[in-house]
């Protein structure tokens, strides 16, 4: 009995022993993979192993860009480049490679971005002879908003393509758009073994994986140089903002044993060449018309919005009281009324780069319009049209009365001489309806509060051409003083909603969670019918900023400025187009323009455009 006794014992105590010793720890991540084909373009034996057809003199070819690979590969000694030039179909084609399972492809393209309209490449994966795109670079930087010029990395999921014998062409084609260089093309598998290794690049997010056996209830993750710097998730997301080569350590438990993994050099961050971005100052306002409007004798602190970790910085300003700092974020006062130019220059030890803005950017003192959306949405001005119910901002039937955009307190004492709304759509058969335009304080909730003027335009007389900048002026009998420091709103409406109005203004719309401006007032109702109460909401569901643009004036003392004065009489020798990031072109930009008009006696005038 005894010894029965003491043989269930042990073996009681060896099954918990088992137990507890089930826990292991164990890692991976999305981005930890392998490369089993390269290409880089480096020798004329590498560079031969892809074909090359071509219509034009300027194809395919080994060479170097301005800033070249090694920034990001120092092993780097060419790309494949093309010269951009007339009446190009180039293609650039691998050989077949056959794909495997967790498959990745992978390249890095230098370009600029401002005539991409006029030729880009197309990516197209070949199967058996039938072409599928991968990616369309004009539409790419359509929607990434990208400028450039820069190193970007492309990255496609080959998850269709497993088992599959499968070339990849890229082909430009088009007419002077843009010159261009790719490199660092890899195809890559997912390596969860003990060996694999994650790279990424500065600012780039990771994804971990827990493959951890046994009971596991906690999980508790350090993360070297990462962002979370731990977490208890069980996966858990993590960004890496500097260069280095990190560890990164799992511990497990089951409540009663623990297991440790660690993987030493795991996630190997690579530098790479900052891209210079000049962020607006608090108290600038944009513009349709200027990058920034700022008053004068005031103190501007400019930021710093650069990405890739820049280590030094060079600014240059015109018209302030410093010309030059190597500050991050440097503060200047503008001296007197006039338009001006800046350059940020930012380096590392990787690369440079320089964001620089032409003389018209910057307007300090006078008057502007000023509204909420960047130079780079203004191409993507809509209307938001709600089907039966109408439209947002405009004629509709779900009880939205008014709608107001919000703008931050002046810096100094403005005055507000009238409100431009740019519209859509302006039908009307309620001809004779009064639309109403109050420019109204922020209260303490945040909502249009105490009104401080208004004026009304009647629904007939709105304004809409489709060809050119063609605003509808809201003018008030005396302008509106707003006091420094006050945060106010233009509100306008409400919009006829009789059978056959059809009005709507122009917005910009954002992603949730984004920049949102744009408030509207809805009624109550009761029994069917709206009453005359109701509330303000911020329309943070479906975030926006609506086209309307107060034309405001600094009234702090400065010296009279000549903007848009126009020139007669003079033979025009030339016209140069800018964009509202300060780009140049011979061409007017889709979106809002700045014309300089050059005449024979060597003067010139600025005017607007829209295209």
């Amino acid at each position: 009995m005894k010894k029965t006794t003491i043989a269930l014992l042990l073996a009681f105590t060896a099954a918990l022993s088992a137990w507890g010793q089930g826990v292991t720890a164990s890692f991976a991540a999305e981005e930890a993979s392998v490369p089993y084909y390269q290409m880089g373009w480096d020798t004329p034996e590498e560079f031969a192993t892809w074909t090359y057809e071509s219509t034009s003199s300027s194809t395919w070819k080994q060479g170097n860009r301005s800033q070249s690979f090694s920034t990001i590969d120092p092993g780097s000694t060419a790309s494949m480049v093309l010269d951009y030039s007339d009446g190009q179909n180039e293609a650039a084609t691998s050989p077949a490679i056959e794909i495997r399972p967790g498959s990745t492809l992978e390249f890095y393209c230098y370009a600029s971005g401002i005539y991409l309209v006029y030729g880009a490449w197309k990516l197209y994966a070949i199967v058996d002879g039938t072409s599928t795109l991968l990616i369309d670079q004009f539409m790419w930087a359509q929607d990434a908003g990208y400028d450039g010029p820069s190193w970007e990395r492309f990255t496609v999921d080959l998850a269709e393509y497993v088992g599959q014998q499968v070339q990849f062409s890229f082909v430009y084609q088009g007419d002077y758009g843009e010159d261009e260089a790719i490199d660092g093309f890899k195809i890559l598998q997912t390596d969860a073994g003990d060996d694999a290794v994650i790279n990424i690049n500065e600012g780039e997010s990771v994804h971990f994986k827990d493959l951890s056996t046994g009971n596991v209830t906690f999980w508790n993750w350090t993360f070297e140089g990462g962002e979370p710097a731990s977490s208890t998730e069980q996966h858990p997301v993590v960004t890496y903002q500097r260069a280095g080569s990190y560890s990164v350590t799992l511990t497990v438990g089951d409540g009663t044993t623990t297991a440790t993994k660690t993987r030493t050099a795991y996630v190997n961050v690579h530098a790479e060449a900052p891209v210079a971005h000049v962020g607006l100052p608090d108290g600038a306002y944009l513009s349709p018309w200027v990058m920034m409007f700022v008053p004068v004798n005031v103190p501007l602190t400019f930021k710093d919005a650069s990405t890739g970790n820049p280590t030094s910085w060079n600014w240059t300003f015109y018209g302030t009281d410093i010309t030059a700092s190597t500050e991050q974020n440097p503060t200047v006062n503008y001296l007197k009324e006039g338009t001006y130019g800046l350059k940020l220059e930012v380096a590392n030890d990787v690369g440079a780069s320089v964001d620089e803005y032409v003389s018209t950017a910057i307007q300090a003192g006078g008057e502007q319009e000023i509204w909420n959306i960047a130079p780079e949405e203004n191409g993507d001005l809509m209307m938001m049209e709600m089907g039966w119910y109408g439209n947002y901002a405009g004629t509709n039937w779900l009880g939205i009365g008014e709608f107001a955009e919000h703008y931050d307190a002046p810096l100094t004492d403005a005055q507000i001489k009238q409100v431009n709304v740019y519209f859509g759509k302006t039908t009307a058969v309620s001809t004779d309806a009064d639309i109403e335009m109050k420019i109204m304080t922020a209260g303490e909730d945040g909502m249009p509060h105490e009104v401080l003027g208004v004026t009304s335009v009647k629904a007939g007389d709105l304004a809409y051409d489709p060809t050119t900048v063609n605003a509808t002026e809201f003018v008030f009998d005396e302008p509106v003083s707003v006091p420094a420091g006050t945060d106010f709103f233009a509100v306008v409406g409400p919009f006829p909603n009789d059978n056959g109005d059809d009005i709507a203004m122009l917005l910009c719309r954002r992603d949730l969670g984004e920049k949102c401006t744009g408030y509207h007032f809805v009624y109550d109702e009761e029994n069917y019918e709206y009453l005359e109460t109701g509330n303000w909401y911020q329309n943070t569901d479906d975030p926006l900023s609506l086209a309307m643009a107060p034309v405001l004036r600094f009234t702090a003392p400065s010296p009279s400025s000549s903007i848009d004065q126009p020139v007669v009489d003079k033979d025009v020798t030339g016209h140069t187009y800018y964009n509202l990031a300060g780009m140049s072109s011979s061409t007017p930009f889709n979106g809002m323009n700045i014309v300089v008009t050059r005449y024979s006696d060597g003067t010139s005038s600025v005017a607007k455009l829209m295209r």
